[in-house]
Protein backbone atom coordinates (compact mmCIF):
# COMPACT_ATOMS: atom_id res chain seq x y z
CA UNK A 1 0.00 0.00 0.00
CA UNK A 2 0.97 3.60 -0.72
CA UNK A 3 1.05 5.85 1.90
CA UNK A 4 -0.49 9.37 1.35
CA UNK A 5 1.59 11.16 3.67
CA UNK A 6 0.22 14.59 3.72
CA UNK A 7 -3.07 13.08 4.60
CA UNK A 8 -2.55 10.39 6.56
CA UNK A 9 -4.06 6.79 4.61
CA UNK A 10 -3.24 4.54 2.97
CA UNK A 11 -4.16 3.39 -0.27
CA UNK A 12 -3.51 0.21 -2.85
CA UNK A 13 -3.11 1.27 -6.61
CA UNK A 14 -3.65 -2.53 -7.06
CA UNK A 15 -7.21 -2.87 -5.74
CA UNK A 16 -8.12 0.51 -4.71
CA UNK A 17 -8.60 0.23 -1.39
CA UNK A 18 -7.45 2.35 1.12
CA UNK A 19 -6.92 2.22 5.10
CA UNK A 20 -7.50 4.81 7.45
CA UNK A 21 -4.99 4.19 11.20
CA UNK A 22 -6.82 4.35 13.84
CA UNK A 23 -6.03 8.40 14.87
CA UNK A 24 -7.34 9.40 11.49
CA UNK A 25 -10.25 11.44 11.94
CA UNK A 26 -13.86 12.14 10.18
CA UNK A 27 -13.51 15.64 9.59
CA UNK A 28 -16.22 16.59 11.09
CA UNK A 29 -18.56 14.61 9.31
CA UNK A 30 -22.12 13.03 10.83
CA UNK A 31 -23.64 10.76 8.44
CA UNK A 32 -27.43 11.42 8.80
CA UNK A 33 -28.98 8.67 6.20
CA UNK A 34 -29.14 7.52 2.71
CA UNK A 35 -28.79 10.31 0.03
CA UNK A 36 -32.30 10.89 -1.53
CA UNK A 37 -30.77 10.42 -5.10
CA UNK A 38 -28.16 7.42 -5.09
CA UNK A 39 -24.96 9.30 -6.05
CA UNK A 40 -21.74 7.43 -6.75
CA UNK A 41 -18.14 8.19 -4.91
CA UNK A 42 -16.17 10.43 -7.49
CA UNK A 43 -12.95 8.50 -6.47
CA UNK A 44 -14.11 4.72 -5.55
CA UNK A 45 -17.60 4.87 -7.19
CA UNK A 46 -19.32 3.48 -4.16
CA UNK A 47 -22.88 5.04 -3.16
CA UNK A 48 -22.67 8.37 -0.55
CA UNK A 49 -24.72 9.05 2.09
CA UNK A 50 -26.22 12.29 3.12
CA UNK A 51 -23.95 13.92 5.86
CA UNK A 52 -23.71 16.96 8.11
CA UNK A 53 -20.26 19.03 7.97
CA UNK A 54 -19.42 20.94 11.08
CA UNK A 55 -23.20 20.30 12.23
CA UNK A 56 -24.18 23.15 9.89
CA UNK A 57 -23.63 22.27 5.85
CA UNK A 58 -25.28 19.45 4.09
CA UNK A 59 -23.17 17.32 2.13
CA UNK A 60 -22.27 13.92 0.43
CA UNK A 61 -19.92 11.75 2.18
CA UNK A 62 -18.09 8.40 0.84
CA UNK A 63 -17.47 6.25 3.92
CA UNK A 64 -15.20 4.00 1.88
CA UNK A 65 -12.52 6.89 0.64
CA UNK A 66 -13.63 9.43 3.20
CA UNK A 67 -14.16 11.91 0.50
CA UNK A 68 -16.86 14.79 0.49
CA UNK A 69 -19.15 16.56 -2.37
CA UNK A 70 -20.05 20.15 -0.89
CA UNK A 71 -21.11 23.39 -3.01
CA UNK A 72 -18.71 25.70 -2.76
CA UNK A 73 -20.48 28.76 -1.15
CA UNK A 74 -20.18 25.97 1.64
CA UNK A 75 -16.78 25.16 1.44
CA UNK A 76 -15.55 28.80 1.62
CA UNK A 77 -17.80 28.90 4.42
CA UNK A 78 -16.29 26.45 6.39
CA UNK A 79 -12.55 26.44 5.60
CA UNK A 80 -13.01 30.48 6.43
CA UNK A 81 -14.84 29.70 9.75
CA UNK A 82 -12.17 26.78 10.79
CA UNK A 83 -9.41 28.82 10.26
CA UNK A 84 -10.43 31.64 12.15
CA UNK A 85 -11.54 29.45 15.39
CA UNK A 86 -7.39 27.57 15.09
CA UNK A 87 -6.26 27.05 17.87
CA UNK A 88 -3.66 24.57 17.12
CA UNK A 89 0.17 25.69 15.58
CA UNK A 90 -0.38 25.68 12.34
CA UNK A 91 1.13 22.94 10.03
CA UNK A 92 4.38 22.88 8.00
CA UNK A 93 3.99 24.02 4.65
CA UNK A 94 3.26 20.98 2.40
CA UNK A 95 4.25 21.12 -1.43
CA UNK A 96 1.40 20.64 -4.01
CA UNK A 97 1.45 16.99 -5.64
CA UNK A 98 1.62 17.71 -9.15
CA UNK A 99 0.61 14.06 -10.16
CA UNK A 100 -2.54 14.68 -8.89
CA UNK A 101 -3.27 17.25 -11.38
CA UNK A 102 -3.39 14.62 -14.08
CA UNK A 103 -6.24 12.30 -12.41
CA UNK A 104 -9.82 12.82 -13.94
CA UNK A 105 -12.79 12.54 -11.79
CA UNK A 106 -16.55 13.14 -12.56
CA UNK A 107 -18.80 14.96 -10.59
CA UNK A 108 -21.04 12.30 -8.71
CA UNK A 109 -24.02 14.68 -9.06
CA UNK A 110 -24.16 15.55 -12.80
CA UNK A 111 -21.51 13.10 -14.36
CA UNK A 112 -19.57 15.65 -16.16
CA UNK A 113 -15.98 15.70 -15.36
CA UNK A 114 -14.74 17.82 -13.29
CA UNK A 115 -11.97 20.76 -13.12
CA UNK A 116 -9.29 19.95 -11.18
CA UNK A 117 -6.87 22.42 -10.09
CA UNK A 118 -4.72 24.05 -7.69
CA UNK A 119 -6.96 25.63 -4.60
CA UNK A 120 -5.48 28.91 -4.62
CA UNK A 121 -5.73 29.20 -0.97
CA UNK A 122 -3.99 28.05 1.89
CA UNK A 123 -2.93 24.10 1.95
CA UNK A 124 -1.28 23.63 -1.65
CA UNK A 125 -4.33 20.68 -2.25
CA UNK A 126 -5.69 19.65 -5.34
CA UNK A 127 -9.09 20.53 -5.92
CA UNK A 128 -11.70 19.14 -8.12
CA UNK A 129 -14.74 21.04 -8.82
CA UNK A 130 -17.96 21.15 -11.14
CA UNK A 131 -18.49 24.22 -12.71
CA UNK A 132 -22.34 22.87 -13.58
CA UNK A 133 -23.09 21.71 -9.90
CA UNK A 134 -21.27 24.78 -8.44
CA UNK A 135 -19.70 21.88 -6.01
CA UNK A 136 -16.27 20.87 -4.78
CA UNK A 137 -15.18 17.05 -4.46
CA UNK A 138 -12.44 17.04 -1.28
CA UNK A 139 -10.69 13.99 -0.24
CA UNK A 140 -9.71 12.71 2.92
CA UNK A 141 -7.22 15.32 4.39
CA UNK A 142 -7.77 17.55 2.06
CA UNK A 143 -9.79 20.10 4.61
CA UNK A 144 -7.26 19.58 7.28
CA UNK A 145 -4.59 20.61 5.32
CA UNK A 146 -5.98 23.81 4.20
CA UNK A 147 -7.23 24.48 7.77
CA UNK A 148 -3.41 23.63 8.65
CA UNK A 149 -1.55 25.90 6.38
CA UNK A 150 0.27 28.75 7.74
CA UNK A 151 -1.11 31.98 7.50
CA UNK A 152 -2.34 35.23 9.14
CA UNK A 153 -6.14 34.12 8.61
CA UNK A 154 -5.78 31.46 11.44
CA UNK A 155 -6.53 31.87 14.73
CA UNK A 156 -8.13 35.48 13.24
CA UNK A 157 -11.55 34.84 15.26
CA UNK A 158 -10.27 36.99 18.11
CA UNK A 159 -9.01 40.37 15.67
CA UNK A 160 -11.96 42.46 15.32
CA UNK A 161 -13.42 42.96 11.38
CA UNK A 162 -12.18 46.62 10.18
CA UNK A 163 -15.56 47.99 11.14
CA UNK A 164 -15.44 47.17 14.62
CA UNK A 165 -12.14 48.57 14.71
CA UNK A 166 -13.00 51.65 13.42
CA UNK A 167 -16.05 52.50 15.53
CA UNK A 168 -13.88 51.33 18.64
CA UNK A 169 -11.30 54.00 17.52
CA UNK A 170 -14.16 56.75 16.59
CA UNK A 171 -15.71 56.32 20.37
CA UNK A 172 -12.44 56.03 21.74
CA UNK A 173 -12.04 59.61 20.24
CA UNK A 174 -15.55 60.63 21.07
CA UNK A 175 -17.49 60.53 17.39
CA UNK A 176 -19.39 58.68 15.88
CA UNK A 177 -18.57 57.45 12.57
CA UNK A 178 -21.98 57.00 10.07
CA UNK A 179 -19.48 56.21 7.69
CA UNK A 180 -20.14 52.23 6.72
CA UNK A 181 -17.66 49.30 6.36
CA UNK A 182 -14.70 51.45 4.63
CA UNK A 183 -11.59 52.64 6.61
CA UNK A 184 -9.91 56.06 5.39
CA UNK A 185 -7.13 55.92 7.32
CA UNK A 186 -7.09 59.88 6.54
CA UNK A 187 -10.05 61.12 7.62
CA UNK A 188 -9.44 59.16 10.71
CA UNK A 189 -6.20 61.47 10.89
CA UNK A 190 -8.08 64.50 9.59
CA UNK A 191 -10.40 63.70 12.55
CA UNK A 192 -7.86 63.42 15.56
CA UNK A 193 -6.00 67.01 14.08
Amino acid sequence: MQLIVNRGYFFCRYCGSFHFPQTAGDDGIRIVGEAGKPLSCAVCKQTLASAMLDESFSVHFCANCRGVLLPRASFATVVHQRRAWAKDPPGPAVPLDKSELDRKVFCPSCGERMLTHPYYGPGNVVLDSCTTCDAIWLDFGELKQIVAAPGRDRGSRELLPPSTERNVLASAMGASDPRPDRVDLLDLMMDLF
